[in-house]
């Protein structure tokens, strides 16, 4: 005996939502631009923008806004799969980073692993320009290209602790053990992911 299955689209009862709620909603899927549900999404999107703002041309302004979003989006996504890449094949990467003060700069880097605080994440690396251990905010990078070089492993006691405070990096003057009350510390984890 066959089974026959059918898929008939899904009716919400109306909802209530505030400005804010909606204004999230659009932001969550704006800022989902690939994926299985990509084409669901955007659509979505455009009834959720439709019922935030009737005039046209005020809802085309609201879309071209989420577009950035996408964008940004995919820009993160994108790096954060090269440096995951640099991380799993120990080789060397080129970053344009970009300081707390606006300053774009060019960093050849030895990645060692990727960090988490609780509202930050960073790439510990090796910088040849500092010739030390510094720690990256993911954020600030702005591209990363890998390169064919190899990526030495450095002593993990080396890598200090995330900076405290708005500096993006900093050299690992604090050890491990050596961490303040007030400074965030940094477990490492067998095999070298924090």
């Amino acid at each position: 005996m066959t089974r026959t299955v059918s898929h008939h689209a899904a009716a919400l009862p109306p909802l209530t939502l505030t400005p804010e709620q909606a204004a999230a909603i659009a932001v969550a899927l704006a800022g989902q631009p690939d994926g299985p549900y990509a084409a669901a999404g955007r659509g979505a999107l455009d009834q959720v923008l439709a019922a935030l703002e009737a005039d046209p041309r005020r809802r085309e302004a609201l879309a071209a806004s989420t577009l950035l979003v996408r964008v940004e989006t995919g820009r993160a996504a994108a790096v954060r799969t090269v440096v995951e890449k640099g991380l799993v094949e120990h080789r060397v990467l080129v970053l344009r980073y970009r300081d707390g003060k606006g300053a774009a700069s060019r960093r050849e880097v030895e990645p060692q692993l990727l960090a988490r605080t609780a509202d930050r994440e960073y790439v510990v690396a090796w910088c040849r320009e500092r010739q030390s251990i510094r720690w990256f905010r993911q954020d600030r990078i702005e591209s990363a290209e890998l390169t064919a070089e190899t990526a030495p492993r450095r002593d993990p006691a080396t890598f200090g602790s995330p900076p405290a405070g708005e500096h993006s990096t900093h050299p690992a003057g604090r050890a491990l053990g050596k961490a303040t009350a007030a400074t965030p510390r940094l477990v490492v984890l067998p095999g070298g992911r924090a």
